[in-house]
């Protein structure tokens, strides 16, 4: 696989605190097919929000999460994107695209042929 057929490949990551949730985001991404993968995992996230009192104040939060990371193609990021932002819980989700460097050319043809069906 030569260095432009990479670029194609991306993976997002987001997270969310509740099953529900990420049972409902997996469901949509799946029934969608633009993605042909994801992985989930329990995390423990540390981060600023805003103060209960006061938006001005920051406070420091420690909450357990639940990480998704779903194999994407980099024209259907924007879609996935879209569709998690609709059904997602939180005022502000996190999501990230990270582009792979390194795909195995049969992985990469599996993952083309779920968005084909």
């Amino acid at each position: 696989m030569n260095k432009k057929e990479h670029k194609n490949c991306l993976m997002l990551l987001q997270t969310t605190t509740t099953t529900a949730n990420a049972e409902v985001l997996i469901e949509v991404a799946l029934q969608s097919k633009l993605t042909p993968r994801i992985q989930q995992a329990e995390i423990q996230s540390h981060y600023f929000w805003h103060h209960s009192t006061s938006q001005n104040l920051l406070e420091v939060c420690h909450e357990k999460e639940i990480l998704l990371s779903f194999k994407v193609f980099k024209q259907d990021f924007k879609t996935l994107r879209r569709l998690i932002l609709q059904h997602h819980s939180y005022e502000i989700p996190e999501i990230v695209g990270i582009k792979l460097s390194q795909v195995s050319k049969a992985y990469k043809k599996w993952c083309q042929k779920t968005k084909k069906k």
